[in-house]
């Protein structure tokens, strides 16, 4: 059961998304406190992640650091624009069906739902916390556990499996949305493929996803400790960047010159790297 180095197996990957389902879900039947939450819904899945695959984790979290902050940061983005878009678009359509979805996109996200002093916290935990631990989880194990048992191949494929379970973690926006919850759970999804897609063709690092993902959660909180003004100048300011590595090097230099990644064949040298 202890991380040993080599191939993950099915039962025991499948054991380690269990655990991290089950404690995801914990807090929505059974009442943990802050503290106990994190305890919980962070500490447990990362201690049974670490036994089952944790040296295959770490050997690669650091990989290409330079190179991935570039990645995450233009995946960031660029999954970023399209959510938006495609949630337009679901939206639009959720209208034709149900009039009641106007009403229910404008409740407030339950995670920003705070005070100014606790979300000043909440930017810290978000940083130290939130980020580096999901990103541990969804993508360090979720995904990376997949490219082992997959030898690297399809993933693309595995990336949206991957994308879709940690959307579906956050049943909070079920509760909260109800009917216009498909909406969040496409950016989401982009959001997991954004880092899955880092992830990979930096072949494994986990720094600059943790880092990119804290950003992204603290600046949501920025808003409410601060002001509304500030906290979308922050998030503009924040995606504009992003853009700029989007477009001139995932698109144009990792996108259009390498298109056979993108088409899931085969890649050598990635392959090496993610495994």
């Amino acid at each position: 059961m202890f991380s040993s180095g080599k191939q993950l197996s099915k039962s025991l990957y499948i054991l380690g998304v269990s655990v991290i389902l089950l404690t995801v879900y914990a807090p929505y039947f059974v009442s943990l406190g802050p503290i106990g939450g994190y305890l919980v819904v962070y500490g447990a899945p990362i201690l049974v992640a670490s036994l089952l695959f944790g040296r295959q984790i770490v050997s690669k979290m650091t990989k290409n650091n330079k190179e991935a902050f570039k990645l995450t940061m233009g995946s960031f983005s660029l999954f970023y624009v399209a959510g938006v878009f495609l949630a337009a678009i679901a939206f639009a359509i959720i209208m034709q069906f149900d009039s009641s979805a106007q009403h229910l996109i404008e409740q407030p996200n339950p995670a920003l739902d705070v005070s100014p002093t606790v979300a000043l916290v909440m930017m810290g935990v978000a940083m130290l916390v939130v980020g580096p631990a999901e990103e541990y989880l969804f993508r360090g194990f979720l995904f990376g556990g997949l490219l082992s048992i997959f030898k690297g191949k399809h993933w693309f494929v595995l990336g949206i499996v991957s994308s879709l379970i940690f959307s579906l973690a956050h049943g909070y926006y079920a509760i909260t949305y109800g009917v216009v919850s498909p909406i969040f759970y496409i950016q989401l999804t982009l959001f997991g493929m954004a880092m899955c897609l880092a992830y990979y063709w930096s072949g494994g690092n986990l720094v600059a996803l943790a880092v990119i993902h804290g950003l992204s959660d603290a600046i949501g909180f920025l808003g409410v400790a601060t002001t509304r003004t500030v906290g979308l100048t922050a998030q503009g300011i924040f995606l504009a960047v992003g853009l700029v590595f989007g477009v001139f090097y995932v698109l144009l230099k990792k996108v259009r010159i390498n298109p056979a990644r993108i088409s899931g064949e085969p890649q050598p040298q990635i392959e090496q790297r993610a495994h």
